[in-house]
């Protein structure tokens, strides 16, 4: 069988998807089986304590489109565009310990 061009950027979604899954529980291992990976898109739910979800996500079907970060506020709600899957993880991370400043700090004094 041999990949159509569409059905191989499809794969390489996917591909990051795992690939910024696995840094993620890499740099934070209790999110080991809190993420919910989208069965349908390159899609990353993030759940919250709070109730709500951070949504990592591909923005286009198009090859060479990028990721971004959806983090969840009452009042301004914020979308963050990235340009590499390591600054991606990074903000996701950053966006983590802001909401949980005592957990950030523990992994630090480690």
């Amino acid at each position: 069988m041999l990949f159509t061009r569409p059905m191989a950027d499809a794969f390489g979604d996917w591909l990051e998807r795992e690939q910024i899954h696995h840094a993620l529980v890499h740099a934070r291992p209790d999110l080991e089986g809190l993420l919910v990976l989208d069965e349908d898109r390159p899609l990353l739910r993030i759940p919250l304590t709070d109730g709500t979800t951070m949504l990592v996500a591909k923005t286009d079907a198009e090859p060479g489109a990028g990721w971004v970060l959806g983090v969840p506020h009452p009042h301004t709600p914020r979308l963050h565009e990235t340009g590499t899957l390591s600054e991606l993880v990074r903000r996701v991370l950053e966006a983590l310990d802001v909401r949980s400043p005592h957990a950030a700090a523990a992994r630090t004094a480690r």
